[in-house]
């Protein structure tokens, strides 16, 4: 991770963590209860990514925001910031997930594992003598786990493959244009913070 996506990560988590410091501070339920609950959560969360087409995985952070219905059921929003590269095209990408999510134990338990299933629109930008940016959609399935440390916050980790539409390419050595896959699977890892 170079400098400049450390810096950006750290941002983040300082934006995200910094005011919810002061609202738990001001709020006291008394319930000391930990596990999901119904409400929101919000969090910063770094991710890797490797595409089948990709000579290597990147890393890339992000933040995701959580609305949860009930203990068991939550919808998740989350966007990242992604680079990669297939041979010699560099391409830029920035998802844009929506994921329903089904907690797997009842509320009390610290560790809580879950499944999800979404879908994605990823803005995608190709750097190559013919530039172009397109609007890209791709389901994904997985699964994670949440470790609440306390009532409020939570360590947070998934698994989740994504079926992404093709990147198409133009250069000098392939004029008609090719396409590389970018189907492949991402693990993240998030702080959250629930309100």
């Amino acid at each position: 991770m170079n400098a400049y996506k450390g810096l950006t990560f750290l941002v983040i988590i300082a934006v995200v963590l910094f005011p919810a410091r002061r609202i738990r501070a001001q709020a006291d339920t008394g319930d000391s209860q930990v596990g999901p609950r119904q409400g929101l959560s919000a969090g910063g969360r770094g991710a890797y990514y490797r595409p089948e087409g990709a000579d290597h995985g990147d890393f890339s952070e992000g933040a995701q925001v959580r609305f949860h219905f009930t203990p068991s059921w939550a919808v998740e929003g989350s966007v990242d910031l992604r680079q990669n590269k297939f041979g010699e095209a560099k391409v830029d990408m920035i998802p844009l997930q929506l994921s329903l999510m089904v907690y797997l134990m009842p509320p009390g338990y610290r560790f809580v594992p879950y499944v999800l299933a979404g879908g994605g629109w990823y803005y995608t930008h190709v750097y190559a003598p013919v530039n172009h940016s397109e609007f890209r959609f791709g389901p994904h399935l997985g699964a994670g786990a949440d470790f609440f440390l306390d009532r409020s916050w939570s360590i947070d980790s998934s698994y989740r493959y994504l079926w992404n539409e093709d990147i198409h390419s133009q250069d000098v050595e392939h004029p008609l244009g090719r396409n590389f896959r970018d189907k492949g699977f991402m693990i993240t890892v998030a702080l959250n913070y629930y309100f």
